[in-house]
């Protein structure tokens, strides 16, 4: 039997708190829980859980910045806003800060059971995706926390690096025979590495 996914409950409701762990016990989730921002971080350090959900307004330390230092140290960590306010600027800053989802209270359980069955499936793909999948996810998570702008376009270079890096690697760097497997002349081969040369000294 597969060990029990982790949930860390940051809320300073304590009533809360336990009908999340109730229904997500039940759920089949193992669930921590503490009541405020400075704990969550440290139980996050300590117990490494599969999912956050907190609460946005809290005393001292709110959850937007729980979120925010979430990102910095754990940036594939799905989080999980919860707030009393139905407020759409606040569930776009969240999701603009990178949450995984935002829910107004009072919320339906069974939402947030749904929700964080989502957020386990988005951890599990990386694992099984071929080599190259995985180089574009990588490369996509990478710019978006940077906040750039026209992915598309960085994300085609970065796969067109990754592509000629394998041809190299397979015709042990002859630039011909690594420019014929691309399709290319040899020519706009050297060309290509060379702008990417330059690049990478700027």
């Amino acid at each position: 039997m597969s060990e029990q996914p982790t949930i860390l409950v940051v809320d300073d409701d304590s009533s809360i708190r336990w009908v999340l762990a109730r229904a997500l016990n039940n759920a089949e989730f193992k669930v921590i829980s503490c009541d405020n921002s400075a704990e969550g971080l440290e139980l996050v350090r300590t117990h490494n859980p599969n999912i956050v959900i907190t609460d946005i307004q809290m005393a001292g330390m709110s959850g937007l910045e729980l979120l925010e230092k979430l990102n910095q140290s754990n940036p594939n960590l799905p989080v999980i806003m919860i707030t009393a306010y139905a407020d759409t600027d606040i569930g776009s800053q969240t999701h603009e800060l990178g949450a995984f989802d935002y829910l107004p209270k009072p919320f339906n359980i069974n939402q947030v059971i749904d929700i964080c069955r989502k957020a386990l499936d988005s951890q599990l793909p990386n694992t099984h995706l071929p080599a190259w999948q995985q180089q574009i996810h990588k490369a996509i998570e990478q710019h978006y926390h940077q906040g750039q702008t026209d992915i598309l376009q960085q994300i085609q270079d970065d796969f067109e690096r990754f592509i000629v890096d394998n041809a190299l690697r397979l015709t042990q760097g002859h630039k011909q025979k690594a420019a014929k497997l691309l399709g290319w002349g040899r020519n706009t081969l050297t060309r290509k590495l060379q702008n990417w040369q330059q690049q990478d000294d700027d």
